[in-house]
């Protein structure tokens, strides 16, 4: 009996898989054409701009000073208070997104009456423009808005939530965590519907309370859902612009200067874009840092 084996043709294989990675290529060709013009360029034109002292009324005139940008940052008080202040933004949106975040996800992955429209409400914030809500915001807390309206009527007399130098930052913190908190809330009500129904009917068996499931099961599983939420409120937090501009202008005394809002006003107020793109660089490589210490230290275990 005659036994016939397939032999395979030699270089069938290594067309095949180069005519994959030509596929492919093809496909990732325009997003990574894109991703280079907009995003690597401007990026290492930055870090070329944060080199030299010029203006924009004259860009050709330019000095090549190293890296004295960088270390005018932090012989500066007004940089090193502005920094000071961006840390103490995202720390504080942080500290209180978190909790209300979850427990506004926990309430609203309850059977609710009419619990499609809660959740559009609670999300609608973080769709709306920057602008109009910091612009809402300054209506509520001046001087004769809302508020003191009725803290006068409660008879607690009148705050200067924006000029006050002990309010201002708890101010603008309490209105960007209201814009931001539903973000929060919608990625842990995902988390929550993701967690296994069978884990919570065991543990609602062996006795457990809610107090107990929320803190022993919900809280271990939910731990990459709170890396995730962490990393997208803080580097939203040192980006932010928005509050300080249109709020407060840095005002008072810089304790609501941001740094995104001191980058503007050192590119096209003061007419220094290259200690702009200096402090622009810092911003990009403390976002990249901290972003990665925390993913390091909220790194789990749990998998589900």
């Amino acid at each position: 009996m005659l036994s016939t084996t397939t032999r395979p043709v030699r270089g069938t294989g290594r067309k095949r898989s180069r005519r994959e990675l030509l596929v492919a290529a093809g496909f990732l060709a325009p997003f990574l054409i894109i991703l280079a013009i907009f995003q690597y360029a401007p990026v290492a034109l930055l870090i070329k701009n944060s080199l030299f002292s010029y203006t924009l009324i004259n860009p050709d005139l330019q000095t090549f000073v190293g890296l004295e940008n960088f270390a005018r940052i932090f012989s500066d008080p007004a940089a090193l208070q502005t920094i000071g202040v961006t840390l103490i933004f995202a720390v504080g949106m942080v500290v209180l997104i978190i909790p209300l975040g979850f427990l506004l996800a926990t309430y609203l992955n309850q059977p609710l009456p009419g619990r499609g429209i809660l959740r559009t409400a609670v999300f609608l914030p973080v769709i709306t423009s920057s602008v109009v809500v910091a612009t809402l915001w300054n209506f509520l807390l001046a001087n004769e808005g809302l508020v003191n309206a009725v803290l006068n009527s409660l008879g607690l007399g009148t705050a200067s939530f924006l000029t006050d130098r002990a309010l201002a930052l708890p101010s603008i913190i309490i209105m960007s965590v209201w814009q931001q908190v539903g973000m929060a809330a919608i990625l842990y009500l995902g988390g929550l519907q993701s967690i296994p129904g069978d884990v919570m009917e065991a543990s609602v068996l062996d006795g457990a309370g809610g107090l107990k499931r929320t803190f022993l099961i919900v809280i271990p599983l939910l731990s990459r859902t709170t890396v995730m939420v962490v990393v997208i409120m803080t580097v939203f937090a040192l980006q932010s612009f928005t509050p300080a501009y249109v709020m407060t202008q840095g005002a008072p005394g810089g304790t609501t200067n941001l740094l995104v809002y001191e980058i503007y006003k050192q590119a096209f107020t003061l007419q220094d874009p290259g200690f702009a793109s200096a402090l622009s660089v810092l911003l990009l490589v403390g976002a990249i840092t901290i972003s990665l210490i925390q993913m390091r230290l909220l790194r789990t275990r749990w998998d589900y």
